[in-house]
């Protein structure tokens, strides 16, 4: 097992939509041991493929931390969603940027796991707000794009700063 970079906001690959997964092989266990491995060394409650610079839909969560086995969620797809509240989200993509977001707090969720094997999940509070988190990121979208217009208006120049950084060192 490896653990991965993960890529940083601007990076112009967080804004892919990533494919589908077709092959569920060495290839596909790999991937997700090491996106298992990059969520526990960093300290996080989710991670997705996308992430880590690998196209494809693939997410890990694990909203309890140590306290559970990481769930793994292959071409996730939400049903439904309900319960809708304020939540407040960070991302390893966009360190030190915290913003309040509206989520629902129950959702109804079908995937596949790491063998290929569909299931479906009724997911609530932290669990089903990290899930839509790292489905977003599949799905080329941030947090940040949630955020409020005067949540964004007051990031805008760090957000910028970043942009910047990012194309002084292309």
């Amino acid at each position: 097992m490896a653990r991965l970079e993960i890529l940083e906001y601007p990076d112009p690959n967080l804004r892919l939509t990533s494919e589908p997964v077709t092959r569920f092989d060495k290839n596909l266990e790999r991937l997700v041991n090491n996106l298992v491995e990059t969520l526990d060394a960093n300290s996080i409650i989710g991670l997705s493929s996308p992430q880590v610079n690998v196209p494809q839909r693939v997410a890990v969560t694990n909203p309890s931390g140590g306290a559970s086995e990481p769930q793994v969620y292959v071409n996730p797809v939400i049903i439904s969603k309900s319960t809708w509240g304020i939540v407040e989200e960070s991302c390893a993509s966009i360190p030190d940027v915290v913003g309040n977001v509206i989520r629902a707090t129950k959702v109804h969720v079908r995937a596949q796991d790491r063998h290929g094997d569909a299931f479906e999940r009724v997911l609530t509070d932290m669990d089903a707000v990290c899930i839509q988190h790292e489905i977003d990121h599949l799905n080329g979208k941030l947090f940040i794009d949630r955020l409020s217009f005067f949540r964004k208006l007051a990031l805008r120049s760090r957000l910028r700063a970043k942009v910047r950084r990012h194309n002084n060192a292309a």
